[in-house]
């Protein structure tokens, strides 16, 4: 019998345009156990939490204090899953810009693109980035991402926008090593005349100039990127899309099923995880969409004032139960999809689910949700308060960073790491 070659699972599904199981095909036997992928998800929700029913009320395990009221969807996940409190934006003071700041903790770059750069290096995208006019509200102008200089990334347009990238859209090969060759002549002009400037430049405008022409070469790397994967066929789309409105079918907020779209986007996360198409996602939530599919026909920044009444408090209460129903369809979505070796994707994945604001307009004492076995040492089924009573933000996101194979000694305005919400 001829001796077959051995050949990965994972390497087969990269590599073909099926998401479907694979069957036990001989080739498999024997292969040897690949080291599983680490993937990062970030959320970004705006305005905050309700201070009423939301945060636990004493640090410990949540199988001996239970989930408080609002957070009581995420039960299923409540073992696997770590809060974390007191955590301060130094010097942030941006309340309507709820995310702006939140991945940078006073840095130029954000985590999220950070960690891209590092797990997704010899992915088809280093960052899977939805971030739109739409998820806006409540998010600042920009959102959550930001390059190595500290310009803002825009991101993927729509969910709509999501399902081109990672299935593929009507562009041909040729088109697309024609656009590819249109922009490096761009680039190429760009640093040419860079050169010569920079011989009539003062040292501050040399150092300005250097980091617009590494924006330059980062642009350069994605393109030849590009270029690497352009073979590589997209995987089959496993649904059709069908655009997530309500009864109005408008294109705006007031028109967008906000429930239905977050889980389409977080399918489509859980997919593009699966095919190793990326390592690295961030999502922005569409706040004022999730008030019109729950039939809230309050504004979200009038809801984030919710101490006026009584029913904005109960509408801002049942906002933070949806929120905690999605979190938690998210997780049970990565339990049970598996990547190409076979490996649950909650188990290799970090989700870090946070918001710039702590409650109503207070930029103090800012939580985040972490879950997923990609951080290994995470405390998990556990409310954590550090011992220090304000932690800078920059110091978990660094201890988060470097936990997840991230090679980065400061981040942000950090001082040093937290350890309080590992083992």
């Amino acid at each position: 019998m001829a001796m077959i070659k051995k050949i990965s699972r994972r390497t087969y599904l990269v590599s073909s345009a099926s998401f479907l199981a694979v069957p036990a095909l001989e080739s498999f036997a024997g292969a040897e156990p690949r080291e599983a992928s680490k993937r990062m998800l970030f959320i970004g929700q705006g305005y905050g939490f309700t201070n009423k029913n939301f945060y636990p009320t004493q640090a410990g395990r949540f199988s001996e204090h239970g989930l408080p009221e609002s957070m009581k969807p995420l039960l299923p996940h409540a073992d696997d899953l770590c809060m974390v409190d007191r955590l301060n934006n130094l010097g942030w003071l941006g309340t309507h810009a709820g995310s702006d700041g939140f991945l940078r903790a006073g840095g130029a770059v954000s985590c999220d693109v950070l960690a891209g750069s590092y797990l997704s290096a010899n992915a088809r995208y280093q960052n899977l980035i939805v971030n739109t006019s739409v998820y806006g509200d409540g998010h600042g102008r920009y959102g959550l991402s930001w390059g190595i200089n500290g310009d803002p990334i825009p991101g993927i347009s729509s969910s709509l926008g999501t399902y081109q990238k990672l299935f593929g859209g009507d562009e041909t090969k040729e088109a697309i090593l024609q656009r590819i060759k249109e922009q490096r002549s761009v680039l190429d002009s760009v640093k040419t005349n860079g050169r010569f400037f920079a011989t009539q430049l003062s040292s501050t405008d040399k150092n300005k100039l250097d980091e617009y022409l590494q924006s330059v070469r980062q642009i350069e790397q994605e393109l030849e990127k590009e270029i690497a994967w352009i073979d590589v066929p997209r995987p089959n789309a496993p649904f059709p899309y069908l655009k997530p409105v309500t009864e109005s079918k408008g294109d705006g907020p007031s028109g967008l099923d906000g429930i239905k779209d977050i889980k389409l986007v977080y399918d489509m996360i859980a997919l593009a995880f699966q095919s190793g198409q990326t390592n690295v996602a961030s999502f922005t939530l569409p706040n004022q969409a999730v008030l019109t599919s729950m039939g809230i026909d309050s504004h979200i920044h009038q809801l984030s004032h919710y101490n006026a009444s009584k029913d904005l408090t109960e509408k801002s209460m049942q906002r933070d139960v949806v929120n905690m129903e999605l979190l938690s369809y998210a997780l049970s979505k990565l339990k049970a999809t598996t990547d190409a070796d076979g490996r649950s994707l909650f188990d290799t994945t970090l989700v870090a689910y946070g918001t710039n604001l702590n409650t109503g307009h207070s930029v103090q004492d800012v939580p985040f949700i972490l879950a997923g076995g990609g951080m290994k040492r995470l405390r998990r089924g556990e409310y954590v308060r550090p011992n220090q009573r304000s932690v800078p933000l920059g110091n978990a996101w660094l201890t988060i960073l470097q936990e997840m194979g991230v090679n980065v000694e400061r981040f942000g305005h950090s001082t040093g790491t937290e350890a309080s919400f590992l083992t």
